[in-house]
């Protein structure tokens, strides 16, 4: 269903801002420094032993450094800071957030904590961003005319849920070369273009920030990744995105269907534990990216196979209005626990570590 936003006061009238206040210099320089402040931080990595050794939380064969989300945080504020100075309170809510999480989380890559402490991170940002302004105060009328009016009751709790599940949704899909970081930057790219047909040029600008800050760091984390973006990386990217999707009308609704995958992995993963009373914030290796791992895919078609999904999704979510949004949401769920489902009963080719 589509949402609407109130963002510091702000109502939701559309204007008429053109294309071209869209700051495309931000796709460049945001490139530029990524590369650069990746380079750097493996090379820290590498002399400071921050590797990531392959196991539950990656699949691969050699240790490799972390910390690459780190690089990508670095780059988007810098870039976001160069392109809309002075700070506006939205872009400053949005700042704050992602610096407390990406520093309490960051500990994570280097020492190591508990489930626990990483969603009471999640948690704490997505407080932060709410005492900002960034709420989801009004819903649409999925099949009809008209909004409903969330009560202040539900509006908190129900912000709180949407932020930390999308940065949990994109850390469990955090788990082969590149995948996270491709399936971020085409749901960036659908927002910056959503944001440019609603008329919002400075919302455009911080997702395409987003989109040139993964892209700079791709390259390095492309199969046989040289580095990982760990969980100060996802976590990064998940609340980004969470964030710039209440930052817009209708922009929720496009989010959920372009990560469409990810999310119903995650929802069909807490199901799992739950029947099982597992401990729901663990990673394991029954997600969707490894089941098929385990069929005999390699990572590159995997990879290729989500990052395709995602751009059909992406100009699904452009092309319908909200009600088809949610018959295509609804038979991907269809879809994917058909495929959970085959893919359950087929021999395994491989085994990933445990």
């Amino acid at each position: 269903m589509d949402l609407k936003w109130k963002v510091n006061g702000w109502d939701t009238a559309l204007t008429d801002r053109p294309m071209s206040e869209v700051n495309w210099l931000v796709l460049v320089l945001g490139a530029v420094v990524s590369m650069a402040c990746t380079a750097l931080i493996r090379f820290v990595a590498v002399k400071r032993g921050w590797l990531d050794r392959p196991g539950v939380a990656r699949m691969g064969s050699r240790p490799v450094p972390r910390l690459g989300g780190l690089a990508m945080y670095i780059a988007f504020v810098i870039t976001v800071l160069v392109a809309r100075w002075p700070v506006d309170i939205d872009l400053l809510g949005l700042l704050v957030g992602a610096t407390i999480l990406v520093v309490l989380v960051l500990f994570d890559d280097i020492k190591g904590l508990r489930p626990r402490a990483k969603l009471s991170f999640q948690l704490l940002a997505a407080f932060v961003a709410i005492l900002f302004g960034f709420r989801i105060d009004v819903i649409s009328n999925p099949f009809g005319v008209g909004v409903l009016l969330l009560h202040i009751v539900v509006v908190i709790p129900f912000t709180l849920f949407w932020i930390a599940g999308m940065i949990n949704a994109i850390n469990f899909l955090d788990g082969l070369d590149g995948l996270a970081g491709g399936v971020v930057a085409i749901a960036a790219m659908v927002l910056v273009i959503l944001s440019i047909r609603l008329g919002l040029p400075d919302v455009a600008t911080l997702a395409l920030a987003l989109v040139a800050v993964i892209l700079g760091f791709l390259p390095f984390n492309a199969y046989r990744a040289s580095i990982i973006m760990g969980d100060a990386g996802s976590n990064f990217l998940g609340f980004t995105v969470a964030v710039l999707a209440i930052m817009g009308p209708a922009k929720i609704a496009t989010a959920m269907l372009v990560l469409g995958v990810p999310i119903l992995d995650v929802v069909w993963s807490i199901g799992r534990r739950l029947i099982r009373r597992q401990n729901i914030a663990e990673r394991d290796v029954e997600h969707l990216h490894h089941r098929l791992w385990e069929a005999g895919l390699s990572q590159p078609v995997i990879v290729l196979m989500y990052c395709l999904l995602a751009g059909v999704l992406g100009a699904i979510a452009l092309l319908v209005e909200r009600v088809d949004k949610i018959y295509a949401f609804t038979g991907l769920a269809g879809l994917l626990l058909m495929l959970l489902v085959v893919l359950g009963r087929l021999p395994r080719r491989r085994k990933i570590p445990r």
